[in-house]
């Protein structure tokens, strides 16, 4: 099975991908044997489009001239495929380029992850089935439908045309299918050591349900057909007439074949609803496998306006599924601009799920990891979550374009020159680019928990210029919050009131709030218990005064000036309008001030908690145990971890939550 990672892929030139792609195409329709997987199909379709748009494969769907041991027929009913897209965006764009109504309906329906299949019936009776083959020739392989879970040989009327199905095979049955085959099998060709079983040969058992339903459906000898069954999504008929999709899925429903869901949709919301509905629940509780969902312009009439390219209806799209995956093609690279102006470069992916979540963006660190990796867009990609949280790009799989992306020479957000300091690009507006200034009044809510103000609600009263510096949420009312889509005067109310329970603050707390760069929160503790206690005192630091004192050298101390310098406006607009706690002067002769303290394991408290209180008391906090560190913070009696390990390699002293608390007495 080819996958992104397949040596095959491996420098492949654009031509010979071509002709690789149409051999899959070939398997995957006119054979039980598919030779890529879906996810692999859609990226390099994707890519051979970019590099050779005008290439055959375009035009040609398998080959009739593929010799399967059926006879061959010519289809009476439009049999394309549907395009594909996987975001909602390119949902909108997609049917935004058609030109479609304002108020144009649609139909959504499961995409089955099956075999289409063409029935054609005259004067009521099944004569004929056709697989769809090229799209326009497929096999007739009427012998083994017959046999079908949900065929309908017979329609009560007298009705001459043909029925569009799709063969899937139940989760059941497949698990039945499984058995029966494994039972019957050898076990030496049941072996862990067997890479994967030949699909369609009879022998071992099939590796998925849409493998297995395309095998059985064109065994010569028609072997375990009965483990399939029919869905009906499509009708043709010179003898009726039908002016909408949901017209067509009554008739059906009326003549006795059964139907996937459908739901009617008078917007992109709502069709987007019920994406993440079926996406996060009814996928997995489906009771066969569905890949997507496919996307139908209600109205016919408008449909046969706008025809097709290429043998694929242009009223039509599929919306599919992210696939579950490790590897994937970068679509583009967004240069994020943080609160403290450093440039972080973020792949924005073609859509996987990794550990049950949807992955649409990974993280690149930096520039110098982009020029290390060797990194471009639509390069093919492994992705990993790390600690199952964030997603980072791990490594080239496929290089699709030659080189590394080039860094931006300009901040994205306020077009200042960039500068490089130490492997990260930064832009030095720290006052003025509104990239920055917005995530510094998030961060500012963010650290005071100011809570039920999202991202967007921040943008949008700061393009509205009632807030510029975090001090001036401090003046917001009620009334501002009217014109914000989205609020009104219960939101608006629940806002203010978060923000003006936050006016009572530690000299600790406004310098944490303010977001002052290179001025960590250990730092901010050190410098007001060597006497810094006010903000009058904090405000005249100078750089002479910081490196007097212990941990504090040259360069750090330009950095905290500098920082504390910059964001001078942030400080003042917040005293402004809070009334400082004057909290008590830390006893440098407790037992915790100045002591190393490590965190191993769980606890009853959350661990950022524990981190606050030590850091309060003058503590300082080490990631790892080393010959310095004076305290080891755990539950547990014993442990496997390093930190616990180390611990006792270095006689350093291991306490418990109840002991430590007993020690900040």
């Amino acid at each position: 099975m080819i996958t992104l990672d397949s040596p095959e892929l491996k420098n492949i030139s654009p031509e010979k991908l071509g002709e690789l792609m149409i051999e899959a195409k070939k398997a995957y329709y006119n054979t039980g044997k598919p030779i890529m997987d879906d996810h692999t199909w859609d990226i390099l379709e994707d890519t051979l489009r970019k590099k050779l748009p005008y290439h055959r494969i375009f035009t040609k769907v398998g080959s009739h001239h593929f010799n399967t041991g059926f006879d061959k027929k010519s289809h009476s009913m439009p049999m394309g495929s549907q395009n594909k897209i996987n975001r909602l965006e390119d949902l909108i764009h997609y049917f935004e380029l058609k030109k479609i109504p304002q108020n144009t309906e649609f139909v959504v329906q499961p995409k089955c992850d099956g075999i289409s299949l063409e029935i054609i019936y005259k004067n009521g009776e099944l004569v004929e089935s056709i697989t769809r083959g090229d799209g326009h020739i497929g096999d007739v392989i009427t012998q083994n439908i017959v046999k079908m879970k949900k065929c309908v040989t017979k329609i009560n009327e007298n009705f001459s045309g043909a029925i569009r199905c799709e063969i899937v095979m139940l989760n059941d049955d497949f698990e039945k299918l499984n058995k029966l085959t494994q039972k019957n099998t050898p076990a030496l060709s049941r072996s862990i050591d067997t890479p994967e079983r030949v699909e369609g040969d009879g022998e071992g058992f099939y590796s998925n349900s849409r493998n297995a339903a395309s095998g059985i459906s064109q065994r010569l000898d028609g072997q375990y057909a009965e483990f399939c069954s029919l869905y009906a999504v499509d009708i043709f008929s010179p003898s009726y007439s039908f002016s909408t999709e949901t017209e067509k899925i009554n008739f059906l429903n009326q003549h006795g074949f059964t139907t996937v869901d459908n739901f009617l949709c008078q917007n992109f919301d709502q069709i987007e609803e019920i994406y993440q509905q079926f996406l996060n629940k009814n996928r997995g509780e489906y009771p066969f496998e569905i890949d997507g969902l496919v996307i139908k312009i209600n109205d016919l009439q408008l449909q046969h306006q706008l025809g097709s390219k290429n043998n694929r209806p242009k009223g039509q799209v599929a919306y599919k599924f992210p696939s579950r995956s490790s590897q994937t093609r970068i679509i583009n690279i967004d240069w994020q601009v943080g609160p403290m102006g450093t440039i972080t470069p973020v792949a924005q992916v073609d859509p996987i799920e990794i550990s049950g979540a949807i992955i649409t963006f990974a993280s690149l660190a930096n520039y110098d990891l982009i020029k290390e990796k060797n990194i471009n867009i639509d390069d093919i990609v492994e992705i990993q979550r790390r600690g199952d949280v964030i997603p980072h790009v791990e490594q080239v799989i496929t290089k699709i374009n030659s080189g590394h992306i080039s860094a931006p020479i300009k901040c994205p957000s306020c077009h200042t020159p960039l500068i490089h300091e130490n492997k990260f690009l930064k832009c030095p507006n720290i006052s003025k680019c509104s990239a920055q200034i917005l995530g510094s009044l998030r961060l500012f809510c963010d650290t005071l928990e100011i809570k039920g103000i999202s991202d967007k609600t921040i943008a949008k009263l700061y393009q509205l210029n009632l807030i510029k510096l975090p001090g001036d949420f401090y003046r917001l009312q009620v009334s501002d919050f009217e014109n914000i889509a989205g609020l009104g005067n219960k939101s608006g109310s629940n806002i203010v009131r978060e923000i003006q329970a936050k006016k009572t603050l530690t000299l600790k707390q406004i310098l944490d709030a303010a977001i002052i760069p290179n001025f960590s929160s250990q730092r901010i503790i050190q410098i007001i218990n060597a006497g810094f206690d006010t903000p009058e005192k904090i405000l005249s630091l100078t750089v002479s005064q910081l490196e007097a004192l212990p941990g504090i050298k040259i360069t750090l101390a330009e950095k905290i000036y500098q920082g504390i310098q910059s964001r001078r406006d942030f400080i003042q607009s917040i005293l402004n309008n809070v009334t400082i706690h004057q909290s008590k002067i830390l006893n440098h002769e407790s037992k915790i001030f100045g002591k190393n303290f490590a965190i191993t394991g769980t606890l009853s408290i959350p661990r950022k908690s524990l981190e606050e209180k030590i850091i309060s008391l003058g503590g300082k906090l080490a990631s790892s145990v080393t010959s310095n560190t004076d305290y080891l913070i755990t539950n547990e009696i014993e442990s496997d971890s390093s930190k616990f390990v180390n611990a006792k390699k270095f006689g350093t002293q291991i306490i418990s939550e109840v002991e430590f608390s007993q020690l900040a007495e």
